[in-house]
This record gives C-alpha cells, sequence and structure tokens, in this order.
C-alpha cells in the first residue's frame, strides 16, 4: 500500500500529461446513497455540519474530547460516509471530521488531516481513520506525525507503513467478504502494526458496506445488510476507544 501512494503521488506529473482524462475519471466518484445520507442528516443523536468544505459530526448526548481524521476511500464521495460515521459518532462519542482529498485521492492530500484538525476545538485525544486507500493515507499521516496521535482506525485496509515500534493504538475492521481488500491480505500485513493492534473481521460484510456508495466494481457478494454491518462497526469502535 505505501509503494501504491508512492506511485499515486508521482501521478501527479502524470495528470499533467493526461489531462482531462485523467482529472475526468477522478471526479467520476461513486456517489452517497441518498437515502442512508438523508437518514444520517436527521439523526438526533448527531450535528452534521459542514466547515471549510469539510464535513464535521459531533455527538449530541454528551461533549467529547476525542476526535477521528477521516480520509475517504479512492474516489469515493465523502458524503458516503456519513451515515456510518454519524452512527459511529453516536455510540463511541466520537467528533469526527470527514476529509475532502484533491481529485477524490487520499494520496494528493497527505496531510489534509492537519486542515482537518483544525475544524475541532476542546479535543484531547486525536485519532486518524480511513476506507480503503483513505486508510493508508492515514497510516502514512500517524507515522509522520505519531506524537500528535493517539491512534488509527482502519477499515478494510492494511496500514502499508511500519508503524511496529510505535505506541499508537490501533483498530483494524476488515470486511469477511471483501472482494478489493480481503481479511487475509490484511492479515499479512499485521506485522506493521504495534503487537496489541486490535483486528475485527465482521463476517459477510464487503468493501463497499463501510460507506453507502452502492456496488464497488471487484468486490465480493455481501451476506450481511447493511443495517447489522453498520452496527459491527460501530460496535468496535466503541470498545475501542471507551
Amino acid at each position: 500500500m505505501k509503494k501504491l501512494l508512492i506511485a499515486i503521488g508521482a501521478g501527479v506529473g502524470v495528470v499533467t500529461l493526461l489531462g482531462g482524462g485523467f482529472v475526468a475519471w477522478a471526479l467520476d466518484a461513486y456517489r452517497a446513497d441518498p437515502l442512508a445520507q438523508a437518514r444520517a442528516l436527521h439523526d438526533p443523536r448527531v450535528v452534521i455540519s459542514e466547515l471549510d468544505g469539510f464535513l464535521v459530526i459531533r455527538p449530541t448526548a454528551a461533549p467529547s474530547t476525542i476526535g477521528l481524521l477521516f480520509y475517504p476511500g479512492l474516489r469515493i464521495e465523502p458524503k458516503a460516509y456519513l451515515s456510518k460515521l454519524a452512527k459511529l459518532s453516536a455510540r463511541a462519542r466520537v467528533n469526527i471530521v470527514i476529509g475532502r482529498p484533491r481529485l477524490n485521492i487520499a494520496a494528493f492530500s497527505l496531510d489534509q488531516a492537519d486542515e482537518m484538525r483544525r475544524q475541532l476545538t476542546g479535543i484531547e485525544r486525536w485519532y486518524v481513520g480511513g476506507h480503503s486507500l483513505g486508510g493508508a493515507a492515514a497510516c502514512y499521516y500517524a507515522s509522520k506525525h505519531r506524537q500528535d496521535l493517539e491512534g488509527i482506525v482502519l477499515f478494510g485496509t492494511y496500514c502499508g507503513s511500519d508503524i511496529s515500534k510505535s505506541q499508537l493504538r490501533i483498530l483494524t475492521i476488515a470486511a469477511d467478504r471483501d472482494g478489493i481488500m480481503p481479511p487475509q491480505t490484511i492479515g499479512q500485513h499485521a506485522s506493521e502494526l504495534p503487537a496489541d493492534a486490535q483486528i475485527v473481521r465482521v463476517a459477510g460484510m464487503v468493501h463497499s458496506q463501510f460507506g453507502n456508495y452502492g456496488p464497488q466494481s471487484g468486490d465480493g457478494q455481501p451476506s450481511i445488510e447493511d443495517g447489522p454491518a453498520s452496527e459491527a462497526i460501530s460496535e468496535a469502535a466503541k470498545a475501542f476507544f471507551r
């Protein structure tokens, strides 16, 4: 994954050469499911706002001093994560900022967590996280800012950066039927993480169920409905943050 990040970063020069074709491909993102988005916006357990172009989710039950800076997956609209992350925010009592990567590619915005951080005040414990390539971007950021963070939350991905000697707390949630990032592949990279890293495997879940953006090319077939998948994600996060 680290090599992939480097390759995509180097692709900035290629963008100049290929011009509009690449940009059109990158901007043709997987769009958020409007019904799931509406459910999140009307969830009384959270307050969702947009600040400087970033989506901010805050739990309403009680003030929280935990902040999660979240990088979206490759070519996935940030709003596609509102439903899953709103439930996570409410259950785990976490403030969340969803990034807006340049051209919908997290590798082009590796340090965007610095901008995301400015959208929240009163935070004492900072985490970064992300889905798929966004998770690898979050790990790369964490590897360069270990002193500023408490941990990392990964959705359907492995780290790609060796942080095994760090004191960071790690939660990886793997989808049992993920056709894009199978849990076996995630397990093969477990040595990149500290020995006490937590890996939670959700039975029947696929890669695209970490968000709400419809089927994704190359993914597996789920045997779990979206509701239970969201519950499993939230419960794993709740146990981790508390």
